[in-house]
């Protein structure tokens, strides 16, 4: 009998310590749950009135109707330079005030092919206030491509191919604002 009584305390004490540790680590989760939760919601703050990178569906008059120098990246998911660049462009439309900072994934976006030349990725657009078209400076380190109106001859579209740096990024940022 004295044998089964401690097998059962043994039994019972194990029952215990594992009840004790479940229940602790469900309280450090908890904690760094609600942690992270509060940490989010901070940011959520802080970046409601910020425009989101991504563009989830396109249309020119995102461009036309769009108060700020736009940049827009237009890039796919299996792009690796287009990753590459991804938290450069986090960072810079986060931190950028007075240019809007976009990227646009092509395979959800495919009405992007009717208005951009799209012919590697990135594609990087670049626009003044409006949808004006962006006229680079003489002495830029970015190689830009001007596009015409075939008819006209007018300016239509200023545009990059191809990976850039967070420098290069940061100097097509520079050549908005001295536009």
């Amino acid at each position: 009998m004295n044998r089964k009584i401690v097998n059962g305390i043994v039994i019972l004490i194990v029952i215990i310590l594992v009840g004790a540790v479940f229940i602790a680590k469900q309280a450090g989760t908890g904690n760094v749950s609600s942690m992270q939760s509060s940490i989010d919601n901070n940011a959520t703050r802080e970046q409601s009135d910020r425009t989101p990178l991504e563009i989830a569906e396109f249309s020119p008059d995102l461009i036309q109707k769009n108060e700020k120098p736009l940049i827009i990246v237009m890039g796919e998911s299996w792009c690796q330079p287009c990753l590459r660049m991804m938290p450069d462009l986090t960072e810079l439309n986060r931190t950028v005030e007075d240019i809007e900072i976009r990227y646009m994934d092509l395979g959800e976006n495919e009405a992007a092919f009717q208005y951009f030349p799209i012919r590697v990725t990135p594609t990087i657009a670049v626009f003044m206030p409006e949808g004006k078209p962006f006229t680079p400076p003489e002495d830029s380190a970015i190689d830009y491509i001007l596009y015409t109106y075939k008819d006209s001859g007018e300016h239509a579209l200023t545009i990059h191919e191809g990976y850039l740096t967070r420098e290069q990024l940061e100097s097509m940022i520079e050549d908005l604002r001295d536009a």
